[in-house]
């Protein structure tokens, strides 16, 4: 296939599906639309179809991008037919073919999950398997995948709402035993395949070169956005925080979840490989100072609200003073934990920066040239690398 009828196939493939997601949503009825999922899967389906159908154009041996199309056009599946069952059971379900698509939205759920979850850790970077030896491992993730898709697929019922069901056009009565039993396999399959994914991550880490340790960083960085965020969000709901505090930890882990075929799309393509480390340190600085600055805030509004509370009967000096003190100490502990953060991730920028520094201040003594010429050119190789590095100096006469 020619490279241009190919990429119009694969960025038609991709924008069918954004506008398939895009109508599902406002299929369904105001009564049960939903924000929140909206934002999730219209996002969703543009990152995952758009850098999958980029990864498939431009390395098209690397299954990776393949997977990230197909992910995308299930999620957008799920999306349009979720909407349309869910506007045809607000009129009656007498819109037609609704069991034949609420059947196929019940399949579209489990396989996307599988396939971010573990199928493209198992493969990441390269596509393929770290060693031939885990090939049963990649069978079992299949079988399971396949057992758990049996189960909704010939049922007795499909479920339209938390309160409406509907039979199932394929059901298969007589192998209700077989079908839990697929499905109890399939969750027994799952944690093992899950686990044999992180370790093939895990293991290519381990042996791999400086590039692919870059391009795992990629993924782990992301990737850990979502693990952090649901179960702070669970955590939240269960130790009774307020509802925001859940829900907008909810929204950093979709928003994570979204990222992640981006960071895979510059992880496989290698643009500004390196930057990762920069990212990660930035992140975990900023995050630290949020949590040291947000515990000095609550600390002073109680300590304050405390002790000024026999002379005023409102909290709005603690809150200002606390305020003030947050506010104070801001620049100070930034640059302290970035500091410690860099010199932890991102040890070769903080290295660089550290003998740019040194070499400004022997350069305030410096007078004689030769000298100062070894001493730059020493400098630039110790903090960028470079592959050669030469130093030009205009003579008199070419002044």
């Amino acid at each position: 296939m020619h490279d241009s009828t190919r990429a119009r196939l694969l960025g038609g493939v991709a924008t069918l599906s954004v506008v398939a997601a895009v109508v599902g949503q406002l299929l369904f009825p105001p009564s049960a639309f939903d924000p929140t999922a909206a934002a999730v899967f219209i996002p969703a389906v543009a990152s995952f179809g758009g850098v999958g159908a980029l990864l498939a154009f431009r390395v098209p041996a690397n299954r990776i991008g393949w997977m990230l199309l197909a992910s995308g056009v299930m999620i957008a599946t799920l999306s349009l037919s979720s909407g349309y069952v869910s506007a045809s059971a607000a009129a009656g379900l007498t819109w037609p073919l609704t069991t034949y698509v609420a059947w196929l939205s019940d399949l579209m759920f489990a396989p996307p999950i599988v396939i971010v979850a573990a199928a493209v850790p198992m493969v990441y970077p390269d596509g393929h398997l770290p060693s031939p030896g885990l090939r049963w491992l990649a069978w079992l993730l299949v079988a399971g995948t396949v057992g758990a898709s049996v189960q909704p697929a010939f049922s007795a019922e499909i479920m339209v709402s938390a309160t409406t069901a509907i039979a199932n056009p394929f059901a298969m009565p007589g192998l209700t035993f077989m079908l839990d039993l697929a499905n109890t396999l399939a969750s027994l399959s799952a944690p093992v395949a899950f686990i044999g994914a992180f370790a093939a991550v895990a293991t290519r880490y381990r042996r791999g070169s400086a590039v692919e340790r870059q391009q795992i960083k990629w993924l782990l960085a992301t990737a850990l956005v979502g693990a952090i965020a649901f179960p702070a969000a669970f955590v939240s709901t269960i130790v009774g925080f307020p509802q925001t505090v859940g829900d907008i930890a909810i929204i950093v882990g979709f928003l994570g979840l979204v990222a992640l075929p981006v960071a895979i799309g510059f992880a496989i393509l290698r643009y500004r490989l390196y930057e990762i480390d920069r990212i990660i340190s930035r992140t975990i600085g900023w995050a630290v100072v949020t949590g040291v600055l947000v515990t000095v805030f609550a600390a002073g509004v109680v300590l304050l609200q405390a002790t000024l509370a026999p002379f005023t009967r409102e909290n709005t000096l603690a809150v200002a003073a606390s305020t003030l003190v947050a506010f104070a100490l801001f620049q100070p502990v930034r640059r302290r934990v970035q500091r410690a953060v860099d010199r932890r991730f991102d040890r070769a920028r903080y290295d660089g920066e550290r003998t740019v520094e040194a070499f400004a201040d022997r350069l305030r003594g410096h007078v004689d040239l030769p000298s100062l010429r070894a001493s730059l050119l020493a400098t630039t190789d110790a903090a960028v690398r470079p592959r050669e590095a030469g130093l030009w100096l205009r003579t008199r006469r070419e002044a």
